[in-house]
């Protein structure tokens, strides 16, 4: 299943300095069981998103604990398009 991971930064330039130097150090890669498919960080630097894709909610809720120590995330499942129009298909009479 896939997810859209949003993040913010906390309010301090401190939070926002450590989770930079998080990064730096570890890639921002997630652990085994959870793929990301891409990622896109806002110009102004205030947040972004990821898109991940995990069958383990175990998995994606350890990643989001790796971060949720320096900013806010927020993850919601997504279903691409070619799938949603089956969705639309099954149930539109």
């Amino acid at each position: 299943m896939k997810f859209m991971l949003t993040f913010t930064w906390q309010p301090d330039i401190h939070t926002r300095d450590q989770a930079v130097e998080r990064f730096r150090k570890t890639g921002g890669s997630p652990p085994a069981g959870v793929v990301l498919l891409g990622r896109w960080t806002r110009a102004d630097l205030s947040g972004g998103s990821a898109l991940l894709e995990a069958d383990n909610l175990r998995n994606l809720a350890g990643f989001a604990y790796m971060w949720s120590d320096l900013m806010k995330l927020e993850i919601t499942p997504v279903v691409e398009d070619d799938g949603l129009s089956a969705v639309f298909e099954s149930v539109a009479k």
